[in-house]
């Protein structure tokens, strides 16, 4: 593919985003497959900071987004590189493309944030989603659920501020299992609510019923509940029943 024509592509389809540039592409059935390279070629040592030597290339192959209806798969060439200092313990090293996937990651970064756009806004099905990226239906159930855990739990100060916490249980297994819990409770932070500031925030989701979470879900509530907390629960949509405030029970430290 000569320069122009690249240069389009990687317009159109914004690998730009990712670091890549596409260098040729081809379509297979149901697949189209973009071959792509670094837009920048990093020989950084990640060990020592020391630039290393040009080794060889390694192709890795990832999921992105669909283009127009069809599954893609992007083919890039990763050059790997050796460490010359003899003082470092790394001594080939690939180039890192954070931009474009995390490590060992089958799927692209910005292919994990349409998982859950689809799946939480649009509602879309997983069985839809794992269709449209040519994928199984577990690999994008478990993409969804370590997205949602990075967004709720690996955020800085995602527990400061709460003075209302709002409880739901949901039975989400009707059928006999294995003995786990067939009910989960929902936390939310009410506070923007009650404050007319903005929406609820997701803080948790534990399996078990409500009454037994709360006394062993002692993360946040020695941490971040000290001042004038609150516990709301409710029962149907929140939408339609009303909040019933009541202290939130201490525990000590």
């Amino acid at each position: 593919m000569n320069a122009t024509g690249s240069q389009l592509a990687g317009t159109i389809c914004r690998t730009v985003e990712l670091g890549v540039t596409i260098t040729d592409a081809a379509v297979a059935d149901e697949f189209t497959h973009l071959f792509c390279a670094p837009v920048i070629v990093d020989s950084t040592c990640a060990d020592c900071g020391m630039a290393g030597r040009l080794r060889d290339h390694v192709q890795r192959k990832v999921t992105d987004l669909p283009i127009v209806g069809h599954p893609t798969r992007l083919h890039v060439r990763v050059p790997r590189f050796t460490c010359d200092n003899t003082e470092c313990g790394t001594r080939i090293f690939q180039q890192r493309m954070p931009a474009l996937a995390e490590p060992r990651a089958k799927t692209t970064r910005r292919c994990n944030r349409w998982i859950l756009q689809r799946l939480a806004i649009d509602r879309t099905s997983v069985s839809a989603v794992a269709k449209a990226l040519g994928l199984g239906w577990d690999l994008v159930n478990d993409l969804a659920l370590s997205e949602t855990h990075a967004m709720v739990y690996e955020q800085p100060g995602h527990f400061d501020g709460v003075r209302v916490l709002g409880v739901d249980e949901h039975k989400w297994k009707h059928v006999r299992g294995d003995g786990s819990s067939s009910f989960v409770t929902v936390l939310l932070d009410l506070t923007p609510v009650v404050d007319g500031t903005g929406p609820s925030r997701l803080l948790d989701m534990v399996p078990g019923r409500w009454a037994k979470v709360l006394t062993e879900w002692s993360m946040p509530v020695n941490r971040c509940f000290e001042t004038e907390s609150r516990l709301s629960r409710w029962t149907g949509s929140p939408a339609t029943t009303p909040l019933r405030p009541r202290p939130f029970p201490r525990r000590g430290r």
